[in-house]
């Protein structure tokens, strides 16, 4: 236990920080002068909240407003009523007769829409009261047939009625739209707020019964009250309170219940400023005793010794309702905690549930009395449960905003605060009621838990990201911190449709069941797991080249594109405004031709859409702000403010080319994402190659979407950049906004496959000096389903490989560190933490079909088991794969860390960990470095060598060199580098002679090979056997035709050890894939290649004009003939 608690160094006058009791009466409203001199409330509002089946057409707005008698800010509530449904019949042409399905000749005029609307359909849907009126409307989507300009008769009507069905159509009109537009929707729209910001309530009515736990609550009668104001004052400080919890399981009704809670609060926490510090100003604890534990005797003295500010509660009952009382009184604007979605909220509901807590809506900030259902997808009960109040769970910011192994607490607080955390386990929690000090440190641990939960959400700058994200796409910011892209950019481009008089997209209600999402981290050869396969890619992706594999030592330079696609998108003008999509007709046909149509570009005199107008501008905005940070004397806040804000641009902008290819997208238009990487790939084709390398003579060794690498031929730095500057300029001169730029400068490149590559990155520091730093991209050590160890390993390697020092040392220290390496894990000095293999749930644990084949859904069945935190989708799991006495496969060996730490059977696999996890990894670096092989490294290793084969090198792309006719410039030794030699036995004396040539030696001592035997001793000259070497050369050329035709198949993974002659029925684009490991293809073990070049091998040791060819001069012809 630590001697220094937190406890000690909380000051004195920190007690007296808790915000003064603010008594305000209901009916009087703090009401200032708006800009007519009229009396209105002002108010910064933060979350909106709408039940569209309880309560239609109604919206609760929460937010801060100024009390001067006080001098704070007080939380509020408005509710905007009378919000009314708006939608739009699209009119026919004529006429058409539902009994016959025929059109008529009778023309359709807006009246007659009108009086169709008034006869038949308000009375069928009881809608008893509606007020409408012609409109001029654009539509730009994609239900095809649906004109872009035309009049519309717009129908108003109170939200009490129902809402009419999607797909209405009648004799008059054929489509209808916005029949689903939610209340909250159409009132940010038709008032154009955009985000958190200061509004106006004019005419504010007080209400007349409590709807919130808000201080101030007030009532605006229409939508059309409540206006944004236009001077920018600063946001409000909020009030955050961020919370950490324990929680133990309960042995007979295993349920969490809940023993203790911190929270740490800050009354006045700026929301477009750098975070105070210290973060928090108060904090306050509580805890309760499991039921069948009692509290250590000494508890209360231990607690006033230490002077600490602990609630010590009886029951959980006491507990929960102490926290609503705190929750309630403090009343925070954020919430802050980690996987609060996940685990956090449902467990406090739950339990509040059971122990039959009063009010438990305090939680949130509208009063409400039923439960919501909760445990759904999403936590959508959850978030609903804690309106009012926005929820920051840094577990789903972090996964935004940068890259981690695994998003635990623990792992979060090691990458983002450089510190360890102390863990306490779930079921050690029940011990520490067994002193004071234990209990002590118990508490402790939850507050600083809940201090670093704070501390990650400052350092990542999550409220004031989110704060310009919500303001730049004017969505709702609780929205914006639970992730999520696609919906930001709708409501970017909501507002920006809305602006300019279009019909927007209804929201589609998707039924049929989501498609397995493919993790990120399985290759491709994982997705023929689900039965169905992956679905085919609705369009055609980026171009990607084939690499030329291999080690390069000379500067390589890497170009690409800023921003490709946005900029695409503004170069050609692609919009939904632009791009004439095909009609009904021409969409059927091209659907049963199954070929991919790419619609026209648009016509350059266009005026520019709106999807690159909103795309520009927010690359503008970004540039303004980078403009500004270069100021010279900036103070510090206002950079941080400006680098958030061009952060919140860059995320907007660059994925909004994803809203239009994602097909549950409600702006879904697969013909403009086609075009746009029809574009992409079209550019990149004639930047990367066909133009600029070509015509300048150089040589593209890789080129990805929207960058290529040129290997330079050259050593100086200074003559790279002015070549990467021509091409540059070359290739900017052919667009107006596409530009290239130089990205980086490898100094030594080892390029392995697509997408895969280490190299050293060049960083000039001036005077052509430069310093270098490692990069990686997509090898297996940057990928988490590896165990640390075989990064560890896989990293030195390539530091060896990419370092300036001669072949052979580098081969000498690879032997070295494996040889070491082996000898330590098999002596068990390596820490347990070095071999954990982390991965990511797709799913539930439960969903998965073949849950024993699967380590991670395994290990997670079992943590799920254990009770404590559930792991659920999205979640990484930890395991181990352990020796346990039985003999199944390693696959289902994999235990958690902690199973391994409690059970005395288990020890860690190490045979399984340098077989299949470092072998493989080191492997793979070491494909096309010379001098190691695969053979090799399990040799130094300490494995059993002859499992492992030496790669035939049928990598090298074999199917290109059949082709091209690639092998042709290699020389004959090259070529037959690994054919077997023709070995005959001497009839004489028995001696092996081996045959590669039909001449031995060079120069003047050159002769035919078979002239004499190999053993000088021997005077028979192996020509005399004639008859008896074809012998023997027919029965080796059928001993390789057999073995081609035995048609053996192995797997290309080298740890797999697959070996099998039953074609598998599933195949993947590279081949059939292994039944064994599922993850890579089988090849032939003898390939047709091979016995091809083995044949070609045994016509050129005997073709004798050949050899003359190449060995004699023409003098020389004579004396040999």
């Amino acid at each position: 236990l630590p001697g220094m608690s937190c406890w000690d160094r909380i000051d004195e006058d920190e007690a007296d920080l808790v915000a003064a009791e603010v008594q305000l009466d209901p009916n009087l409203l703090p009401l200032v002068s708006g800009e007519n001199d009229d009396q209105v409330l002002r108010f910064y509002w933060l979350d909106a909240y709408e039940d569209q089946y309880s309560q239609p057409g109604v919206v609760f707005l929460f937010g801060k407003v100024w009390i001067e008698s006080a001098t704070t800010y007080v939380s509020c509530c408005v509710t905007v009523k009378n919000i009314e449904r708006t939608i739009y019949l699209l009119p026919r042409e004529t006429e058409i007769d539902f009994s016959s399905g025929k059109e008529t000749e009778t023309p359709v005029t807006i009246m007659s829409v009108f009086k169709e609307f008034n006869d038949s359909i308000s009375p069928k849907y009881k809608i008893m009261k509606f007020k409408s009126k012609k409109v001029e409307k654009y539509y730009a989507f994609e239900i095809p047939d649906v004109p872009a300009k035309s009049e519309y008769l717009e129908v108003k009507y109170s939200a009490e009625y129902p809402r009419l069905p999607q797909d209405l159509k009648g004799q008059t009109f054929s489509h209808v739209f916005g029949t689903n537009t939610s209340s909250l929707e159409l009132l940010l729209m038709s008032q154009k707020i955009k985000g958190p910001c200061w509004l106006e309530i004019k005419n504010p009515q007080p209400s007349n019964q409590p709807v919130s736990w808000c201080k101030v609550e007030a009532v605006a009668m229409k939508p059309g009250l409540v206006n944004v104001v236009k001077d920018l004052s600063p946001p409000p400080p909020l009030v955050v309170m961020s919370f950490s919890m324990k929680t133990i399981q309960n042995p007979k009704t295993h349920q969490n219940e809940v023993v203790a809670l911190a929270a740490l609060v800050h009354q006045k926490f700026p929301l477009d400023k750098a975070p105070p510090q210290p973060p928090f100003q108060t904090h306050f604890c509580a805890v309760s005793k499991p039921s069948d534990c009692i509290f250590p005797y000494d508890f209360k003295e231990a607690i006033k010794k230490k002077n600490a500010k602990i609630e010590i509660a009886a029951t959980e009952r006491t507990l929960l309702g102490f926290f609503l009382a705190k929750i309630h009184k403090i009343d925070p604007d954020v919430v802050v905690g980690h996987n609060i979605y996940g685990f956090d909220l449902e467990v406090l509901l739950q339990r509040i549930n059971l122990c039959k807590v009063p009010h438990w809506s305090k939680i949130g900030r509208l009063r409400r009395s039923n439960m919501p259902k909760l445990g759904g997808r999403g936590g959508f009960a959850e978030r609903n449960a804690a309106c009012g109040r926005m929820i920051c769970d840094v577990e789903i910011s972090a996964k935004e905003l940068i890259r981690c192994k695994s998003y635990h607490l623990s792992e979060l607080v090691c990458q983002i605060l450089k510190t360890e955390r102390v863990t306490i386990l779930p079921e050690e929690i029940q011990n520490t009621y067994s002193d004071s000090p234990h209990l002590l440190f118990m508490l402790e641990n939850t507050w600083i838990d809940a201090k670093f939960i704070l501390q990650i959400m400052c350092e990542l700058n999550v409220l004031p990201l989110a704060l310009q994200i919500t303001n730049i796409s004017g969505n709702v910011m609780s929205r914006t911190m639970m992730g999520g892209r696609s919906e930001r950019n709708e409501f970017l481009l909501l507002h920006a449709f809305h602006e300019k008089d279009y019909i927007v997209p209804d929201k589609q209600v998707f039924k049929k069941p989501p498609q397995k999402l493919v993790d990120e981290d399985e290759d491709f050869e994982d997705q023929n797991k689900s039965k169905i396969g992956k679905k085919k890619a609705a369009y055609a992706g980026g171009l990607v080249l084939d690499p030329k594999v291999g080690f390069y030592d000379k500067f390589i330079l890497l170009l690409d594109f800023n921003s490709l696609y946005p900029s695409i998108i503004q170069e050609f003008n692609i919009c939904f405004t632009t791009v004439q999509r095909l009609s009904s007709e021409a969409q059927k046909r091209a659907e049963v031709e199954e070929e991919e149509e790419i619609p026209e570009l648009p016509d350059p005199s266009l005026e520019m859409g709106i999807l690159p107008k909103e795309i520009r501008k927010l690359v503008e905005r970004r540039r303004q702000v980078k403009q500004l940070m270069k100021q010279p004397d900036l103070n510090p806040d206002l950079y941080l403010q400006y680098d958030i804000r061009q952060k919140a641009l860059k995320l907007t902008a660059n994925s909004m080319y994803g809203c239009l290819g994602f097909s549950y997208s409600r702006f879904y238009a697969k013909p403009l994402a086609a075009l746009v990487t029809h574009k992409g790939r079209e550019v990149s084709h004639q930047t990367g190659y066909t133009h600029t390398c070509k015509k300048m003579n150089l040589e593209v060794i890789y080129g990805d979407t929207d960058s290529i690498m040129i290997n330079t031929n050259s050593t100086n730095l200074d003559e790279v950049f002015k070549l990467g500057n021509k091409i540059k300029s070359e290739v900017n001169k052919l667009y107006k906004l596409l530009e290239i730029d130089i990205d980086g400068i490898f100094k030594s490149l080892l390029l392995l496959k697509k997408k895969k590559y280490a190299a050293l990155t060049v960083e000039p520091i001036g005077d052509g000096k430069y310093v270098t730093k490692q990069e990686l991209k997509g090898l297996d050590i940057v990928r988490r389903d590896w165990c640390d160890l075989a990064k560890r390993t896989g990293n030195y390697v390539i530091g060896q490989i990419l370092s300036d020092q001669p072949r052979d040392i580098i081969v000498e220290n690879i032997q070295r560190q494996l040889i070491e390496i082996g000898e330590n894990v098999t002596s068990g000095q390596i820490p347990v933490n070095q071999f954990e293999i982390n991965k990511a749930l797709t799913k539930e644990p439960q969903d998965y079909p073949d849950k024993k084949s699967l380590p991670h859904v395994h290990v997670a069945m079992w943590i799920n088991s254990q009770g404590g935190r559930k792991v659920k989708a999205g979640d990484t799991v930890s395991y181990i794969i352990c020796q346990d006495g039985s003999d199944l496969s390693a696959s289902q060996r994999a235990y958690a860390p902690e199973q391994l730490k409690k059970q005395e059977n288990l020890t860690i696999d190490t045979q399984y960990y340098l077989s299949q996890q470092i072998h493989p990894v080191v492997a793979r670096i070491c494909e096309p470095i010379e001098g190691i092989d695969s053979v090799l490294i399990a040799t130094w290793l300490g494995l059993d060598p002859s499992q492992f084969r030496a790669h035939h090198h049928y990598h090298k792309d074999e199917e290109n060199d059949a082709l091209v006719g690639g092998p042709a410039q290699l020389t004959d030794e090259e070529k037959y580098r690994d054919c077997e030699r023709f070995k005959f036995c001497c009839l004489k004396c028995g001696t092996e002679n081996i045959y590669d040539n039909v001449f031995d030696g060079s120069g003047r001592f050159t002769e035919p090979s078979l002239q004499r035997c190999s053993k000088t001793e021997c005077e028979e000259p192996p020509f005399h056997y004639v008859v008896q070497m074809n012998n023997k050369l027919l029965l080796d050329i059928r001993r390789y035709l057999r073995k081609y035709y035995s048609g053996w198949l192995i797997c290309e993974e080298p740890t797999c050890q697959n070996r099998t002659r039953r074609l598998p029925l599933s195949f993947s684009r590279n081949g059939p894939v292994c039944q064994a490991c599922r993850k890579a293809v089988l090849r032939p073990e003898y390939s047709d290649k091979a016995l091809y070049t083995q044949l070609c091998f045994y016509r050129y040791i005997f073709d004798v004009d050949y050899a003359l060819d190449k060995v004699i001069t023409e003098e020389d012809k004579g004396t040999f003939k």
